[in-house]
């Protein structure tokens, strides 16, 4: 889990550096989106403690999907069949990402 999760980062990481233009610019985006991606998928406040439409959008966030598999894994003690869902949700963020940096780098190299 801690893999899949880490790739996701990974991934992420990968796309804030490849649009920022310079570390100055890339440090203070990149914490503040893992902030609010943080608060949106449930780290700060406990998803079932949100409103209705937040929990909703908490299922948007990779934070989200990561915490439910480590709740699964240490809290219920699921194995990894139950938790496949949230690793696949994870291995297709770090490839949407890298992908994305991937082409963005290469249009931004093109000009």
């Amino acid at each position: 889990m801690a893999f899949f999760a880490g790739l996701a980062a990974v991934g992420l990481g990968l796309l804030l550096g490849t649009i920022a233009k310079s570390q100055e610019q890339s440090a203070p985006f990149g914490a503040t989106f893992v902030v609010i991606l943080a608060a949106i998928g449930g780290v700060w406040v406990p998803v079932f403690a949100m409103p209705h439409f937040m929990q909703t959008i908490s299922k948007l966030s990779p934070m989200n999907w990561g915490l439910n598999a480590f709740y699964d894994v240490f809290l219920r003690n699921v194995g990894i069949g139950e938790i496949l869902p949230e690793i696949s949700a994870l291995f297709l963020f770090f490839i949407a990402t890298t992908m994305v940096a991937i082409i963005y780098n290469e249009r931004k190299n093109a000009v």
